[in-house]
């Protein structure tokens, strides 16, 4: 256990090190997520309900407006 979490606080170590603080934040936030998701799915497999899956009830982050451009913007 104590390898694995040590490998998780690496990683978002490096991300914040590497892409910034906004990048770190939202990386912990989704691990976190993740986190809930998957305990979800172990306490649901020993109530007895039906076999879950990872990837049942996901629903994808979405992007912030403003890192996007439109079609019109892109450059050619």
């Amino acid at each position: 256990m104590d390898e694995l979490l040590i490998r998780v606080l690496t990683r978002l170590v490096r991300v914040h090190d590497e892409l910034g603080e906004d990048s770190f934040e939202r990386a912990a936030n989704r691990a976190l997520v993740t986190i809930a998701r998957s305990v979800q799915i172990d306490a649901e497999g020993r109530a007895g309900m039906r076999e879950p899956r990872l990837d049942d009830g996901v629903v994808p982050f979405p992007l912030p407006a403003r890192g996007r451009r439109s079609e019109d913007e892109q450059p050619a």
